[in-house]
């Protein structure tokens, strides 16, 4: 019978965690089923109803030991559309080896925050805010209004050991030749993220910068800077982020500079959470235009790894367009393992 690659290499993995005591301790196995029954509704246009996977996952991990406190690390985690059973395109969310001695961690590969240097930007805005219910599906706000690119490949990332609560994060990747006439080749990007945790507070500015030889194209991104707190008082954890990102304007139409908030708060008793999160973003093509959205989610711990959720989110998409805005309220489950 002949066996798909992820199959087989889920095979591979299961195989080699059963081979004896040494392997095991060094390869994990792991993932997320994450689905949920939406209505939306834009507009004023009937709704739909649909189910729909929230970024599922199944991923594989391994550490070796190299002996003078330094370690070898690998990764590999797939991506799949469980409502499906199809493969994400591409079919590998990260791929990566990695280092870490003394002087902190080094990634090569496709990286995002599941790797051992994290992401910059998008790692900063996982510790300081929280997502209703996921960022994926209906609810994904970490690229839509923040901006917080995660999943970059052909990367290079660094994390520095944590000193005094405060670690930097750094990535600089490449998108291709330079010779080459397709848009994103010859653009380079470096991402910066200076992080701080201690106690009940968590904070963060970040830093991100495009290039791109002969010079960006029109309204093509720029640059960025994020900041944010959180503040743990134990039932309640109020957070707020903001931002702006810069544009190569060369209309008289569009934003050179997009400005964009976020301001929630997490509720917590016991079993339960809810999480509350209001935000704002300009529409960089739009000189009138801005982006408000509303979310509201609940969830209920069954276990530490299966989780019931349930959302309402509300987007403007575009306050200087009619009949455009979207509503989209859902109900389902998490799982990990």
């Amino acid at each position: 019978m002949r066996r798909s690659f992820p199959f087989a290499l889920a095979a591979c993995g299961l195989s080699v965690s059963a081979a004896g005591p040494a392997a095991a301790q060094d390869l994990q196995v792991y993932g997320q089923v994450r689905l949920t029954v939406n209505n939306v509704k834009t507009g004023n246009a009937g709704s739909v109803t649909e189910e729909r996977d929230n970024a599922s996952r199944l991923g594989f991990r391994g550490k070796e030991d190299l002996g003078d406190g330094l370690a070898a690390l690998f990764g590999l985690e797939m991506g799949l559309e469980a409502d499906s059973g199809a493969a994400t395109t591409p079919a590998f969310r990260n791929s990566y080896a990695a280092l870490r001695g003394s002087l902190g961690t080094v990634a090569l590969g496709r990286l995002d925050s599941a790797n051992p240097t994290g992401s910059p930007l998008y790692s900063q805005v996982t510790r300081i805010t929280s997502f209703a219910a996921n960022d994926a599906g209906a609810t994904a706000i970490g690229t839509s209004i923040l901006n917080a690119r995660n999943r970059t490949s052909n990367a290079i990332g660094y994390q520095s050991p944590t000193w005094g609560g405060v670690n930097l994060r750094a990535r600089y990747y490449l998108r291709g030749d330079a010779k080459t006439h397709e848009q994103e080749n010859g653009a380079k990007s470096l991402d910066l993220g200076l992080n701080y945790a201690d106690g009940p507070w968590s904070a963060g500015i970040g830093y991100g910068k495009d290039t791109r030889p002969g010079g960006l194209l029109a309204n093509e991104f720029s640059s960025k800077w994020q900041a944010g707190v959180r503040y743990d008082f134990g039932a309640i954890e109020p957070y707020v982020l903001l931002g702006r990102d810069t544009y190569a304007r060369t209309s008289a139409t569009t934003r050179a500079d997009v400005d964009y908030w976020l301001v929630g708060t997490r509720f917590s008793a016991g079993q339960h959470a809810i999480v509350v999160n209001v935000m704002q973003r300009d529409v960089q093509a739009s000189l009138r235009g801005l982006r408000k959205r509303q979310q509201v989610a609940y969830t209920y711990a069954l276990s530490k790894r299966t989780e019931l959720q349930a959302f309402i989110d509300r987007d403007g998409v575009d306050s200087s367009r009619s009949n455009v805005s979207v509503r989209a309220i859902g109900a389902g489950v998490r799982h990990d393992f």
